[in-house]
């Protein structure tokens, strides 16, 4: 039967990815990964249900949970460099393949109706200057553009993420000036002290309401983890990794942090915005006019890196999978640049559904897309600090020597602990707010879906069994 196309780990030279990712392109692909279309627009929300003080809170609590997730992933990549990253970790140090099946089945999914999701949102704006061109027809070309990217070879990726993600580092940049300067101006003229304080107190919807959003909040963060799996492709990982992970988590806490803290004192509580974004009414407010124009190309960017690297992202996925014997060995091929085509062409035809928007409201869909990706992140972010627990306490027994440690997470073993408690309770916390009981229901079938998919290939001896197990 078709056994035989996923048993035995041995692979030909015709399945080895290239290392081509230069250090600048893990510096952005790591920094640029998590600033997305949830930053400039995304933001309104929690301003408007916490208040200016809740969202400083709300992005630096989710902030110091991404620095110590990207620490522990930062000890796991120096050690055993992959482009799987921590789905392949889950299966070499959790003993049931079934997470390790689980999670890269979810991650993939979530990255591909992701990526359906940002070149709507992509095509949404660019309709809005070209009227001529229907948005499914923007996304199809959009999408055949990221494909021929990817299909040319890894670094051809990689440079394209490196300006995408200039793009929005300079726009934060001058956001935050522009931010400082009307601070400035409002202080020289009202000789009043700006305050986080609203008028019904400093958390107008209670303390609570900050874990309600948090979700969105931590959202906004996930991407960082692309650094992951861009180490299985870097030139030198173990060299340029630990300076990159704890430079750029400590670059997007102060972006995120500073930007936020920013626009919390300039931009009104209970604004109602008719701008697409508060960003583009803090320009408009410092008598930038054309602001609106360059914040929807910022946007219209971020949405374009953001499918960029779902492409890089789950390709990977499915490449690392198909290694592991948890996805078709078809899917283990590369050309001769090193590129995983069939994986990356199979993921560019689901991609398709966001031509969908030609018979559902586009607005629609992209709220469909997201809501689909659930928080797939968060379980990913609590697998990483999982592995990376057994990594140390495999190294502290003497099944790994201790050369293996290439860079040491901090605060062994806080760090992985706090990871895995604190998503635990954001995924949780989820649940009991708006749309929680649909969003429970909905996870709970995905996931019933792909166990179930795990023990139908598994009885047909489809996946190769743990060693462990």
């Amino acid at each position: 039967m078709a056994t035989s196309e996923y048993q035995g780990s041995s692979y030909p030279s015709t399945t080895s990815l290239k290392k081509n990712l230069k250090n600048r392109h893990l510096l952005m692909i790591s920094l640029g990964g998590s600033i997305g279309t949830g930053l400039f627009i995304g933001i309104a929300a929690p301003l408007s249900t916490v208040g200016p003080l809740g969202t400083i809170i709300a992005y630096l609590m989710a902030g110091c949970i991404m620095l110590s997730t990207m620490l522990c992933l930062g000890e796991l990549s120096c050690a055993f460099p992959h482009a799987g990253s921590f789905q392949h970790y889950a299966l070499m140090f959790i003993p049931n393949p079934i997470w390790s099946y689980t999670i890269g089945w979810l991650y993939w999914l979530s990255w591909v109706l992701s990526m359906a999701a940002d070149l709507t949102a992509a095509s949404i704006i660019a309709h809005q200057f070209i009227t001529s061109i229907p948005i499914y027809l923007f996304s199809l070309i959009i999408l055949i553009a990221l494909t021929f990217v990817h299909l040319t070879s890894v670094r051809a990726y990689g440079e394209s993420e490196y300006w995408f993600s200039t793009i929005k580092v300079l726009a934060i940049i001058a956001f935050i000036g522009t931010g400082i300067y009307l601070l400035y101006h409002q202080y020289a003229d009202t000789h009043v002290l700006p305050t986080l304080k609203t008028e019904n107190g400093w958390f107008p919807n209670g303390f609570s309401a900050i874990f309600v959003c948090m979700t969105i909040v931590t959202y906004s963060f996930q991407g960082v983890e692309l650094i992951g799996s861009a180490a299985g492709e870097a030139q030198s990982p173990q060299t340029v990794l630990p300076k990159i992970i704890t430079g750029v988590a400590f670059r997007i806490i102060l972006f995120y942090v500073l930007a936020i803290a920013v626009l919390a004192l300039v931009y009104p509580y209970g604004n109602t915005q008719e701008e697409i974004s508060p960003f583009v009414w803090v320009f408009t407010q410092a008598g930038i006019n054309f602001a609106s124009y360059v914040m929807l190309f910022v946007i219209f960017c971020a949405a374009i890196s953001a499918a960029n690297s779902a492409i890089y992202a789950s390709s990977r996925m499915l490449w690392s999978m198909s290694q592991d014997n948890l996805a078709p060995k078809y899917f283990a091929e590369v050309n001769r640049r090193g590129v995983p085509t069939k994986g990356i062409l199979f993921i560019s035809i689901i991609a398709l559904v966001s031509l969908f928007s030609k018979y559902i409201a586009a607005e629609k869909l992209y709220l469909y897309l997201v809501a689909a990706t659930g928080q797939v992140g968060c379980f990913a972010w609590i697998i990483i600090a999982w592995c990376q627990f057994q990594f140390r306490q495999g190294v502290n027994k003497g099944k790994y020597p201790q050369e293996t440690i290439k860079f040491k997470s901090p605060f062994y073993p806080w760090l992985a602990i706090i990871s895995m408690v604190i998503n635990t309770i954001i995924i949780i916390g989820v649940w009991f707010g708006e749309s929680g009981y649909f969003i429970f229901i909905s996870e709970l079938v995905l996931i019933m879906i792909i166990i179930s998919s795990y023990f139908f290939f598994k009885k047909r001896n489809l996946i190769m069994p743990h060693a462990n197990e």
